[in-house]
């Protein structure tokens, strides 16, 4: 397989995985059609949109690749029929909403990351870059469904993020550019999902206790 085609490969899959939580998160919220369609657009689009825009990258990609619309639609049509077989009531879809979200994210940061650094930018730029590109999509889509975003809770989201975007650009200066992707995407993946396991969290800011008088 071609380098070119791998990355092919892996924006198809990452653009699936994102348009598929954003129909996931509409089916929680009760949306209808256009609303699923909107989320899973802003969920699939938006991050790579940003980070374009950031790197000047224009036009951005989806406007100069028709793919990335072309595979939205169906997609959004497909979840919505089998997101009606979910039982409800039972978590099985914020689940199903968790992974997708978990492997949206891995995919896109390490995108994000490989795209800013083609463009000759500096390796904190590019791990700046691939944290906007795998988290920017949720955040809209949560905004626009009313709920608190990932990155702005105690969870561990953007920090998977940035740790495997931190250890891509380390190994692709020692390693062969698809290993190295593979890696970083891995440990975006697994740390997400252990954090939503065993429920693990960042500190939390609290105020501070003042003494009464």
């Amino acid at each position: 397989m071609s380098f070119e085609l791998f990355i092919q490969v892996l924006n198809i899959l990452a653009t699936v995985t994102l348009a598929v939580s954003g129909v996931l998160q509409a089916a929680r919220h009760q949306l209808d059609f256009f609303g699923a369609l909107v989320l899973a657009c802003v969920c699939a689009l938006g991050g790579g949109t940003l980070r374009d825009l950031l790197i000047g990258a224009t036009p951005v990609f989806w406007v100069t690749d028709l793919l990335y619309l072309y595979i939205i639609i169906p997609t959004t049509l497909l979840s919505i029929l089998l997101v009606r077989l979910i039982p409800t009531g039972r978590g099985i879809r914020l689940k199903l909403l968790d992974i997708a979200d978990a492997a949206g994210l891995a995919l896109f940061a390490i995108l994000g990351a490989q795209k800013t650094l083609q463009f000759d930018l500096a390796a904190p730029v590019a791990v700046v870059m691939g944290v906007i590109t795998g988290i920017a999509g949720g955040i809209i889509r949560d905004v626009l469904t009313a709920t608190t975003p990932s990155v702005l809770r105690s969870e561990i989201y953007a920090s998977a993020a940035i740790l495997g975007v931190v250890s891509y650009t380390l190994l692709e200066r020692f390693l062969a550019e698809i290993p190295a992707m593979l890696i970083g995407m891995a440990l975006v993946f697994f740390i997400r999902l252990a954090a939503m396991y065993w429920h693990l969290q960042l500190p939390t800011l609290k105020p501070q206790k003042t003494d009464s008088k």
